[in-house]
């Protein structure tokens, strides 16, 4: 080989490498495809055949959305509502860009509405006019009434929700659960002012925060990015479980006596499983924990009549629902396999005696 043809040679050695690295799964697949091919070679085994565990979509807002109803005002009673100074409010919700709002903005419209109105009707400014004043009593109490649906919708119902919880969303690593204090805040939030509404409690103050948190929701995935998470890891789980059961340990460590073979095994448990996957499983554990008890927190505090949720919340987030069973099923039977193996071999880890 001349040497002019060296760099070229060199060129495209590296372009084979990059494209053959390019084609490794990276993050959380790629470290459940190397901890599996690994055991799988040296159990000369194939994993068992497994129904892998499905993240569904999140519902459609159609298929969410609380019934509001639409109470007018009337151009009569609109100008009367000049002595409440709530004429520019109407006017507002009335425009063409007040009808396409947000159920967000829509939700703090109706909190202002109904601020506005009781003060009014405080100060006894409607007194000439007892026709309005009943209406506005009777139509601040309706709107009341419509505050936990309107907030349901701009919350659990929401495009935003939808979207956090997209199933487009990569398994979840280390760095995607970053901000998940953040979403415990944002979640309790959510189901703090929830309970006023439910409870009868005072009207929240903090609508323009709600949009805070709308739009926090909307920027972040790590809700579907945690459930796929879940779903990678029962099924890798499951699959490398049934690999170790297929080990026939009696030949492996005849008399409990680790070989070559066995040392092998017990170093992918050491060096692969204990130091990396471990503790991506661990991360994912308390991430989950945490996201499963912040939404119950809203959902108790937001009741609503919504099969369509229901019947996702149940699939997914509910502790007795069957991604959580499967997933903490998957990861005692990956347990106990690897003790079964590693105490017929003398190989299970022992305690520092030191403390």
């Amino acid at each position: 080989m001349t040497p002019f043809r060296k760099p070229v040679y060199f060129i495209l050695l590296a372009g084979i490498a990059l494209l053959c690295s390019a084609c490794q799964p990276s993050g959380p697949e790629g470290l459940w495809q190397d901890y599996q091919q690994r055991l799988e070679r040296l159990a000369d085994q194939q994993p068992e055949v497994i129904e892998t565990a499905v993240v569904s979509r999140y519902p459609r807002s159609r298929d969410l959305r609380q019934p509001v109803p639409e109470l007018r005002t009337g151009m009569r009673r609109y100008f009367g509502l000049a002595q409440c100074d709530m004429m520019g409010l109407v006017s507002a919700r009335n425009s063409s860009l007040g009808r396409l709002q947000t159920a967000s903005l829509r939700f703090a419209y109706e909190l202002d509405f109904i601020r506005h109105a009781e003060t009014c009707l405080e100060a006894d400014r409607l007194a000439e006019r007892e026709d309005l004043d009943a209406w506005l009593t009777e139509i601040s109490r309706l709107k009341r009434e419509s505050l936990p649906a309107l907030y349901w919708n701009a919350t659990l119902g929401s495009q935003e929700m939808a979207g956090f919880f997209t199933t487009t969303a990569s398994p979840a690593d280390t760095g995607a659960l970053a901000d998940l204090t953040t979403l415990e805040t944002l979640f309790d939030r959510l189901a703090r002012t929830a309970r006023q509404l439910t409870d009868g409690e005072a009207l929240p103050t903090d609508s323009g925060v709600l949009e805070q948190d709308i739009a926090h929701l909307a920027r972040s995935d790590t809700g579907g990015r945690l459930l796929q998470g879940l779903a990678l890891a029962t099924d890798a789980l499951n699959r490398s479980a049934s690999v170790l059961e297929q080990v026939d340990s009696a030949r492996l460590c005849p008399n409990q006596r680790p070989g070559e073979q066995a040392r092998r095994f017990n170093n992918v448990f050491t060096a692969i499983y204990g130091e990396r996957v471990q503790p991506w499983l661990a991360d994912l554990d308390r991430a989950n924990r945490r996201l499963v008890q912040a939404v119950a927190r809203l959902t108790d505090a937001l009741p609503a009549d919504s099969p369509a949720f229901s019947a996702w919340y149940q699939a997914h987030l509910h502790p007795d629902g069957p991604l959580q069973q499967h997933w903490h099923a998957a990861m005692q039977r990956h347990t106990r396999a690897w003790q079964q193996l590693l105490q017929d071999c003398d190989m299970q880890p022992r305690s520092d005696p030191s403390g």
